[in-house]
């Protein structure tokens, strides 16, 4: 994936690009003109600095371009009629979609000020779209290239925590017995006893209690009891 930034006006905002590419792990980043990069866009690229470093410039989009196998266009302007870029632009959603099977596709984002002309447009196999108040289209620079980036990841599998074990049957039985045991110690009515257990074996067994938590309950009731002698 290569992210192209068309005549980027601003330093930090291709900073704040190099950012998001370094969070969604993509470190292509391209300029076709645009500013030069000074220390605000260093400052504000962070973990994106190498991102930032090993950028390529180029003079026209279509150099840019030359070694993708698709171009994706992005606006936030949805004009009508004949001058609607030649084909109505896509969800956002769509995106998963639209790069599947290729090797190299590019992300296309115009000038902040005005985003990408017509003949640019032209140059894109598909037109991007993110839904927005359509009083303020608009989104910041980085704020659009993070937000594509994101439907491109969202699907992938998040790695979970590593699978607790669950206590044992003897175990659970233990923990219950401790506890029960604090209570006929107590002035607790023993007429009540039986019902209680009962509650209670319900409630540990829904908590599903892990080795490590087990071990943690059965230290707090010992130090309770030991300490009510």
């Amino acid at each position: 994936m290569k992210i192209i930034l068309v005549e980027p006006q601003h330093p930090g905002n291709v900073g704040a690009v190099a950012r998001v590419m370094a969070n969604f792990g993509i470190n292509d980043l391209a300029l076709v003109k645009g500013c030069e990069i000074n220390d605000d866009g260093y400052a504000r690229s962070k973990s994106g600095r190498p991102v930032l470093e090993n950028l390529k410039r180029f003079e026209t989009m279509k150099e840019a371009l030359a070694d993708c196998d698709i171009a994706i266009g992005t606006s936030g302007i949805k004009t009508e009629g004949d001058k609607r870029w030649f084909r109505a632009p896509k969800s956002v959603k769509k995106i998963i979609e639209i790069i599947e099977d290729r090797e190299n596709p590019a992300l296309v984002f115009g000038r902040e000020n005005y985003g990408l002309y017509k003949e640019e447009l032209a140059l894109c196999e598909v037109t991007l779209t993110i839904p927005t108040n359509p009083d303020y289209p608009i989104l910041n620079l980085s704020h659009a290239v993070g937000i594509i980036l994101y439907e491109i990841k969202r699907k992938e599998k998040v790695k979970g925590p590593k699978k607790r074990k669950a206590v044992s049957q003897e175990e659970f039985e233990r923990l219950v017995e401790r506890i029960m045991n604090m209570l006929e110690d107590s002035s607790y009515p023993k007429r009540k006893l039986a019902r209680s257990k009962t509650t209670l074996r319900r409630l540990i067994s829904r908590g599903n209690p892990d080795e490590g938590e087990y071990e943690n309950l059965m230290g707090i009731f010992k130090a309770i009891k030991e300490g009510n002698r």
